[in-house]
């Protein structure tokens, strides 16, 4: 599946069993400091974004202006998608909750790779690459970021540290919630964590890359009360992993540091 896709079958409760599979679990309290990074060695590889680069990437579109808000609409050209869901008009509210590939390679265009590099560099977005293709770069091609720098970015996004206006940064914080006890996008929705008591913001991502292993991702944040906390899963496995291996590796490890 790409696009950060999960469907709600698709359940894994160890994902990095398989043969030839790496993971990443990555659990900061905001105002405390770390409170989980396993394996290390993983943390610190970099893979392709997959759809987590949606994150940044409205960013770039609100503060240039290319969109010009949560409610800007890109119509549907009518081209066949692997997805019910991309098959109409979007606006930037609802191409993050539904991952939609192709409004963000119509935003792609209207950025331009200058816009893009800039922006990767404004922003230390991993390895800030955008040479292999100006509507797929981020997807399985010449972007890469690491767990630990996907925490770093969006710990930046939380504390209204990116070089882009705080308004901008508060929308897409707002775009990024997810509806109670669930993680939605293209392919339908995944259980993740209580139905009451926390705010979840997240993004699935999920490709092939370049190496022909399955890139898996869930980073966000979770509210609970007065405290809070950034969370990034990755797992890296053999074609045809799980679609949802990194909901149910954030899941458990947010359990287990009885964040949920």
């Amino acid at each position: 599946m790409m696009a950060g896709a999960i469907g709600p079958a698709a359940r894994m409760t160890d994902p990095a069993q398989s043969a030839n599979a790496a993971s990443c679990f990555l659990l900061y309290e905001i105002g405390v400091g770390q409170v989980r990074r396993s394996p290390g060695e993983a943390c610190a590889t970099r893979v392709s974004p997959a759809s987590t680069f949606k994150i940044p990437h409205a960013l770039a579109a609100l503060d240039t202006g290319v969109l010009d808000g949560p409610d800007a609409r890109i119509a549907y050209d009518g081209a066949d998608q692997p997805f019910v869901s991309w098959r109409r008009d979007h606006n930037l509210r609802t191409a993050i909750r539904d991952s939609v590939v192709w409004y963000f390679q119509r935003v792609a265009e209207r950025l331009g790779p200058e816009r893009e590099r800039a922006y990767l560099e404004k922003f230390r977005y991993g390895n800030a690459d955008p040479t292999s293709g100006l509507t797929t770069f981020w997807l399985g091609g010449s972007l890469l970021i690491s767990p630990d720098e996907q925490q770093r970015f969006l710990l930046d996004l939380f504390a209204d540290k990116l070089p882009v206006e705080r308004r901008h940064m508060d929308t897409v914080r707002q775009l990024m919630v997810q509806p109670a006890g669930t993680v939605v996008n293209a392919a339908g929705s995944q259980t993740f964590g209580p139905a009451t008591g926390v705010v979840v913001a997240a993004k699935t991502g999920a490709v092939r890359d370049r190496s022909r292993l399955d890139v898996r991702w869930l980073v966000g944040h979770v509210q609970r009360g007065a405290r809070s906390w950034i969370f990034v899963a990755l797992v890296k496995a053999p074609p045809d992993a799980p679609a949802a291996a990194a909901v149910e590796l954030a899941a458990n490890g947010l359990t287990e540091a009885k964040v949920f």
